[in-house]
């Protein structure tokens, strides 16, 4: 009870949690509950300070390229918080339904890759809502993959399976086998994106589709700028990739280090060099956009 009174005191002093000090009561008003929502941005801080004297070095002349992402060891949880709200509010009730070929066919019965799933929210969260589709999470971190397994024993999900492995080099024998591949806030990150999209494209069956979710942004510094009023956004995405995105994609041996804001303009480019047909890129939240992809099918 000694850190929860300390921590009573951080909060009434930052007027969030209110204090009688008649009844020595402590309690949270109505109105300022959105706070809990914010439990992921309260983690950033102290989450990404785990590699900032490694990315300190990086910008020496003679200084490391990247940082390996062993500094960042609650990664994971951190995306699920700072994400959980997306993928509950607007994955099925609002991306998915934005694309209503892909409904029916989730409705119907498809395969699924949820590509560089982490700990698994999004993936459980859509083989909830289509029962009759079977669900496949894949990363490369051995604890998220952990943690996944384990929340959907807890929930009773018989269509959902998770494996690790690297989305540069997927099984052999999953070729054509996906109709909806997704991706979230992923692929910036990778050291090799275009290793990754290749084998999307290869996993996909013919008129498959691929929702590529990224940062609401561009590739050029001046249209960030420029073009959303929140520059408070901006800035929290940019420092995130300085601390993180960027330092752990340059990491390894010619790594691409795309950063948060490679944009929907190199993303774009990038998608159609490798054969995808950019359908359409919409904002999906303030901070989010969407890339809906797609295979060609053998009849165009």
């Amino acid at each position: 009870m000694r850190y929860v009174r300390e921590w009573l005191g951080c909060m009434t002093s930052a007027r969030i949690v209110c204090f009688d000090s008649e009844a020595e009561r402590f309690w949270l008003p109505a109105h300022r509950s959105g706070i809990l929502e914010l439990k992921g941005l309260a983690l950033f801080p102290p989450i990404l300070y785990g590699g900032f004297h490694q990315v300190a070095e990086c910008f020496k002349r003679d200084g490391p390229s990247g940082v390996s992402s062993e500094h960042y060891p609650k990664f994971d949880e951190l995306m699920g918080f700072m994400q959980g709200p997306f993928f509950r509010d607007e994955l099925v009730q609002k991306v998915i339904p934005s694309m209503p070929q892909l409904l029916k066919q989730l409705n119907d019965g498809i395969e699924v890759l949820d590509a560089g799933c982490g700990i698994g929210d999004s993936t459980r969260i859509m083989a909830s809502r289509f029962p009759k589709s079977r669900f496949y999470g894949l990363d490369f971190s051995e604890h998220a993959v952990g943690s996944a397994r384990e929340a959907a024993a807890q929930s009773g999900l018989t269509n959902v399976e998770f494996t690790r492995g690297d989305l540069g080099e997927m099984p052999a024998d999953w070729a054509g086998k996906f109709g909806y591949v997704y991706m979230n806030l992923v692929l910036h990150d990778l050291p090799y994106p275009a290793k990754a999209i290749r084998e999307m494209y290869r996993l996909l069956r013919p008129g498959g589709t691929l929702s590529l979710i990224e940062i609401n942004g561009y590739s050029k510094l001046r249209d960030n700028l420029t073009k959303y009023e929140d520059q408070g956004k901006v800035n929290v995405s940019y420092t995130f990739s300085l601390y993180n995105c960027m330092p752990t994609s340059l990491f390894l041996e010619g790594g691409a280090g795309f950063g948060a804001f490679w944009g929907r303009e190199e993303a774009q480019k990038m998608l159609e060099k490798f054969k995808f047909e950019v359908v359409s890129v919409s904002e999906v939240t303030s901070d989010l956009m969407h890339l809906m992809c797609r295979k060609p099918s053998t009849h165009d």
